[in-house]
């Protein structure tokens, strides 16, 4: 039996650059793993994939991409294998912080060991690009820059330390929508500028105002002003660095000390929001052998 912990994200910065020409577009971020995780426990069995979850609103089905990626392990493999999964979900769905793309990696991490299949971190990079574009930046795990869908990744330096406040309004966003809705006119020549600017000035944290941009805000905000709100709040609040997570509809603010970031939390807290307090790490999925 493995039991995996796998860690939300946030993208301290995102540019939506162009629309390609097979339907996805290239985009530009800077991922960072936050000490949010889901937990989830694989044992082995005779065949099949079964998987099974502590959430209503998530499909525990062949389409769950836990469940993809056990069958692509399984299936390049040749074994004659199966396994059961169950999870605990602590990453909310429909927030940008990328809950179902880490239990993927998490799956085909432990699933490669569960079954002693001995893949390459190049072939689950390659596995973890045919589901999802975030899948082969979990698998690598560190802070890193994400081009192309996100899937091509360079190592960076992330943010040394801090504490960073996550707080998602009560509404999902899916990401199709926020693709298919993108003003990619907004977020022209913004990009590169920015983020090096970004790059070099978390060299100075935590005395350093940092700046970023998300080019997913602007159209997130207009179609659900409950996120804009959010946003408001939290940058009343004169944090280090504030943004939009992914396409939403988590937002999050980076504090130097945490007892500022649970006195914004509390007043979030007292109005149902989902609110949640991380810090940076630098390896997004953990297995522990059971």
């Amino acid at each position: 039996m493995i039991k995996a912990l796998a860690a939300a994200k946030i993208n301290l910065y995102l540019d939506v650059i162009r629309r390609r020409g097979d339907g996805y577009h290239d985009i530009e971020t800077l991922y960072q793993p936050v000490s949010l995780f889901d937990e989830l426990r694989f044992e082995r069995a005779a065949s099949g994939v079964a998987l099974s979850g502590d959430r209503s609103d998530v499909p525990w089905n062949e389409e769950n991409l836990c469940h993809r990626a056990a069958r692509l392990v399984i299936e390049r493999s040749g074994l004659r294998a199966g396994v059961r999964i169950s999870c605990k979900k602590r990453i909310p769905p429909g927030a940008g912080l990328g809950g179902g793309s880490a239990d993927a990696a998490a799956t085909l991490l432990a699933v490669d060991r569960l079954l002693g299949t001995g893949f390459s971190r190049d072939e689950l990079l390659e596995l973890g690009a045919r589901l999802g574009s975030d899948v082969p930046f979990f698998i690598l795990g560190t802070p890193a820059i994400g081009r192309g869908r996100g899937e091509i990744l360079e190592a960076a330096e992330g943010l040394p330390g801090g504490w960073i406040l996550i707080v998602k309004p009560n509404l999902s966003i899916s990401t199709k929508w926020a693709y298919e809705n993108v003003n990619l006119l907004l977020t022209k020549d913004i990009g590169k500028a920015t983020l090096t600017a970004l790059l070099t000035d978390l060299k100075g944290f935590p005395n350093t105002a940092l700046a970023t941009h998300n080019g997913f805000e602007a159209g997130v905000v207009e179609r659900f002003p409950a996120v804009g709100e959010v946003l408001a709040a939290l940058r009343e609040a004169r944090p280090i660095l504030s943004s939009l997570s992914g396409s939403g509809s988590a937002c999050f603010a980076v504090f130097g000390e945490e007892r500022e970031a649970r006195e914004v939390a509390g007043r979030f807290d007292s109005e149902g929001f989902f609110t949640s307090i991380a810090q940076p790490i630098t390896g997004a999925v953990r297995l522990e052998v059971g």
